[in-house]
């Protein structure tokens, strides 16, 4: 079996000699010899890091039996690339702590924040995709999965459309954060764009577009508006130098 220096030998070479954690495609794979390796090169670098892990590992019987509980809690948890441990690595570095961190701890560092892979906040992706000018790409294709044309023709306080991108945003950014492509796909509920026809999404869009320009003429778009507004001018009474007859 090959040993985790030739399966990720820049990663090996990395935590060995300049302590830093670099960018690799391996996955850390099952519990096994390949992944218990990284983790004891991890535990390396939160020696050199932690001047006080003496507190949580005071000899080599407890350090082993760390070793193997977080080799067995970072595969659980789902921490499949030297790409995350590398923000993990970074976080321990801004610690600032003497002690070093649980495994839990260091299992949501290894989930780097959407701020630090460049992502926007929730609330400029929803502008963003209203006006089709994406910062990133994970707002694009938030967009695709909300729906282009529905997004063309919204506004912003649309709170069903916007309940519908939040959910792809939040998403597309948890893959992020994970490693994982970000195209993937994502299941869609009754009524998406995507099960529908392309003349259907035409006929819909020009259909809310009506709607929109009569709002803004003040021309009521339903029986209730209508009847609404007929009320409100007989409350008013008569124009000024008519007479009703």
């Amino acid at each position: 079996m090959k040993n985790v220096t030739q399966l990720v030998p820049a990663a090996a070479r990395a935590l060995r000699t300049t302590g830093q954690v670099p960018v690799a495609s391996q996955p850390l794979g099952v519990v096994d010899d390949q992944t218990g390796e990284v983790v004891e090169k991890i535990f390396r670098q939160l020696q050199g890091i932690f001047p006080a892990y003496k507190q949580a590992w005071p000899d080599d019987r407890a350090l082993n039996t760390a070793r193997r509980n977080w080799t067995a809690a970072l595969v659980d948890a789902g921490i499949s690339s030297i790409e995350q441990v590398r923000y993990a690595i970074l976080q321990c570095r801004r610690s600032g702590s003497p002690f070093a961190p649980s495994v839990g701890q260091f299992i949501a560092w290894c989930k780097p924040t959407p701020e630090q892979l460049g992502l926007p906040e929730a609330e400029d992706a929803w502008m963003q995709a209203l006006m089709a000018k994406y910062s990133h790409e994970a707002v694009r294709l938030a967009a695709i999965e909300t729906g282009v044309f529905d997004l063309r023709a919204a506004r912003q306080d649309d709170k069903s459309l916007r309940s519908r991108f939040d959910r792809a945003y939040e998403i597309i950014v948890r893959r992020a954060q994970e490693g994982k492509p970000l195209d993937g796909k994502i299941a869609t509920g009754i009524g998406h764009d995507s099960q529908k026809s392309l003349a259907q999404l035409a006929e819909e869009h020009a259909a809310q577009r009506q709607v929109r320009l009569l709002e803004i003429q003040g021309i009521p778009t339903t029986a209730a508006a209508a009847r609404a507004q007929l009320l409100a001018k007989f409350k008013r009474g008569p124009v000024a130098g008519k007479e009703c007859k």
